[in-house]
């Protein structure tokens, strides 16, 4: 059954890289339409904004290119009102985008009945009561995992991250490079990786999309690195109530059910009016699942923490 149409932009290049998402997507029931280009990246967005039929794009382009500059926001508003996610991943090498892209065909091949979430945080009480605010507003529907820097170590959160798990959320300070917490979290930490994926990593922080002083920012990372499917970070500073207001409304959307994929999540979630003034973006694949199959719960369960 046609769940609805996905639009996919990406230098003619880079297509045969990006082969495993397309066959991921059409097996899960949407219509894909490609559009190949030379030099000039499309205005993707303002595609979307003329359009009512789109249900999420995903725009591949020059890695000089930062988050900032290449979308306004995590959605754009279609002509017939409807909040549409929009995703960037910036085209660095071959490698990379056949990597993500795998990885997010077996983000799409899992079978689950429903979400596991891990919450991840800076070792700091302002974050931890956080954490205790949304694991209270989840746990009655869902697998929560707390795994914050006062219970896991960096070494140790790596290996809980290739659980994979549908969702994974992360409060504290964040730079370009990565998060603060767990004595900085880096993108090179994550070279060796190989667990299942995430279907998605959110950093309600500041700056994890930024390309300040780094050729790369932490967010657009993560799905390059096949750590997840789809992340989503801010491309400036956000002020702590921001964050806070994210984290809240995320975790009430999930906790009344129906949401499917890391796309239906942000739109559903967004504490603003439209998308103007978004300081985040959603980087990778904007129809990955949230599902979580019955092994990761068992693999995140068995997960060592401190008492």
């Amino acid at each position: 059954m046609e769940r609805g149409t996905a639009l996919l932009a990406a230098p003619r290049s880079c297509m045969p890289s990006l082969r495993p998402l397309k066959r991921a997507w059409l097996d899960a029931g949407l219509r894909v339409e490609w559009h190949a280009f030379d030099e000039v990246m499309p205005d993707l967005a303002r595609q979307v904004r003329a359009r009512d039929d789109i249900s999420a794009a995903l725009l591949v382009g020059p890695a000089r290119r930062a988050p900032a500059t290449v979308l306004p926001a995590p959605f754009v508003v279609d002509r017939a009102g409807r909040r549409v996610p929009i995703a960037w991943l910036p085209a660095t090498d071959a490698r990379s985008l056949r990597r993500f892209a795998m990885a997010a065909a077996r983000v799409h091949c899992r079978r689950g009945t429903g979400a596991g979430v891990a919450l991840f945080s800076q070792w700091h009480p302002r974050y931890l009561y956080i954490v205790e605010r949304m694991e209270s507003l989840l746990r009655k529907r869902l697998r929560v995992f707390r795994w914050t820097s006062d219970v896991i170590r960096r070494e140790g959160l790596v290996h809980a991250m290739g659980s994979g798990l549908g969702l994974g959320m992360y409060v504290g300070h964040g730079r370009p490079i990565g998060w603060v917490g767990y004595h900085g979290t880096r993108s090179h930490h994550f070279h060796k990786y190989s667990g299942e994926p995430m279907g998605a990593v959110l950093s309600l922080c500041c700056r994890t999309a930024s390309r300040r002083r780094t050729g790369l920012s932490y967010a657009e990372s993560l799905p390059l690195l096949g750590v997840a499917a789809a992340s989503f970070g801010a491309t400036s500073d956000t002020l702590h109530t921001e964050n806070t207001r994210w984290a809240v409304a995320i975790c009430d959307v999930l906790a009344r059910g129906g949401i499917s994929t890391i796309g239906e999540l942000v739109t559903r979630s967004a504490p603003f009016s439209s998308e103007t003034g978004s300081s985040y973006r959603l980087i990778g694949d904007p129809f990955a699942p949230l599902t979580t199959a019955r092994a990761a719960l068992e693999r995140a369960d068995a997960v060592q923490v401190y008492p």
